[in-house]
């Protein structure tokens, strides 16, 4: 029944501008960012939270540590029981968006899962040598 906010010094910058930076330089944050983010994921589910919003936008990077943010669509379930959702999606971001949220169809954190690993999908793609784009541009020309 109360919000609280956690304020930390500013990022340097979210991982979305580290991706587009060229040329890229900061494999080492990627190659750690991987478990960091895994880790952070399963805390907020071991916590009966959803992000449902999770993407490079809303992963900030200080010092090297990455953090997860915008908590606006986040979900509770602790009272409900369960982190199914069904009826319309709520605001989603269509290129980090599982098939059943983009279809509106009953939902749970398997979502943030699917997000996730769009997320490792861009940061491996840029681990490769190519840029982010080239990614979307593969998939529009293949299908996802």
């Amino acid at each position: 029944e109360s919000i609280g906010l956690l304020l930390a010094p500013v990022a340097d910058c979210d991982l979305k501008a580290l991706l587009e930076r060229k040329p890229f330089r900061n494999s080492f944050i990627l190659r750690q960012a991987f478990g960091c983010l895994c880790s952070a994921v399963q805390y907020l589910h071991s916590q009966s939270c959803r992000h449902k919003d999770i993407k490079p936008a809303n992963i900030l990077i200080k010092n090297g540590e990455v953090f997860i943010t915008d908590f606006g669509t986040a979900r509770d379930w602790s009272e409900a029981g369960h982190a199914t959702t069904t009826g319309i999606t709520g605001p989603y971001t269509p290129a980090y968006a599982a098939p059943e949220v983009a279809g509106w169809e009953p939902r749970n954190k398997a979502a943030d899962i699917w997000s996730l690993g769009c997320v490792y999908l861009d940061m491996l793609t840029v681990l490769k040598g190519e840029d982010s784009e080239s990614r979307i541009t593969f998939f529009k020309a293949n299908g996802s």
